[in-house]
């Protein structure tokens, strides 16, 4: 069984890879899955938001409590 994340450690493990370049999987739901790479640019209180290139708006705002829900899921490029 997983250990459950609290959104205070997801803030924190967001907060590490601040500026860094991350693969991020989002789940959008009815098995609407995306997939792209992009960097952790802003950490707010609620929220962060990830530069994207390849999207429209340049810009993703995601949740810590998506994180903590895994319907966001970031790892950090090697």
């Amino acid at each position: 069984m997983k250990k459950q994340l609290t959104l205070h450690q997801a803030k924190q493990q967001v907060e590490s890879l601040l500026g860094q370049k991350v693969s991020v999987r989002l789940n959008k739901g009815r098995n609407k899955i995306v997939n792209c790479k992009g960097v952790v640019t802003k950490v707010y209180d609620n929220v962060f938001e990830l530069q994207i290139p390849t999207e429209i708006t340049g810009r993703l705002t995601c949740s810590y409590a998506d994180v903590v829900c895994r319907e966001v899921v970031i790892k950090l490029c090697r």
